[in-house]
């Protein structure tokens, strides 16, 4: 039995099969969950946007226009409700003893740790519209004209942000290196 493509899976919803939404969500809940993260970096600031992300979609699947692919619009949901988050965030306090400790452990290769530290810390450092163009493209793998259509920007301004995202990322991480 083939898998049922996303366009017949959101007719079934329209018509009231939540079955076929759950399919939805169960195609997609490791994708959405990722790019929130990337975006937040916080594990339960992503799955509380990832919960909202499927509960907006659920409400306004009547607005989802099956010309565009529907990955598309439930990224484009994603990362406007991880920018929400993002701008709602308060300074945080002092860490209690009941925050996990999210540091990798000891089986890490400490210099790929300082690596991968140090390009998640750049990648926080640039401006949500960068870092979001930089996730979908780099993170996700979307293709130039699927992060335009999850953005509802022009292919170039597109090519454009990366272009200043990663000539950004650089210039960060060279001057950590100094």
């Amino acid at each position: 039995m083939n898998e049922e493509d996303d366009p017949a899976l959101v007719l079934r919803c329209r018509e009231g099969d939540r079955d076929a939404f759950e399919r939805l969500v169960m195609r997609y809940q490791k994708p959405v969950f990722n790019v929130a993260l990337r975006m937040l970096r916080n594990r339960q600031d992503a799955l509380d946007v990832a919960q909202t992300t499927f509960l907006k979609a659920f409400e306004h699947l009547a607005d989802y226009d099956p010309a565009f692919r529907f990955y598309s619009w439930l990224y484009r949901i994603a990362i406007n409700e991880s920018l929400n988050a993002l701008a709602l965030r308060r300074p945080r306090g002092e860490v209690d003893a009941n925050t996990a400790d999210e540091r990798p452990g000891p089986d890490r290769d400490a210099e790929g740790d300082q690596a991968l530290h140090a390009i998640e810390h750049a990648l926080m450092l640039l401006s949500p519209e960068l870092r979001t163009v930089t996730v979908l493209r780099h993170i996700t793998q979307l293709s130039y004209q699927d992060i335009a259509q999850a953005l509802g920007l022009p292919e170039k301004t597109v090519k454009s942000r990366l272009h200043s995202a990663r000539e950004r990322l650089r210039d960060l991480l060279r001057s950590e290196r100094t």
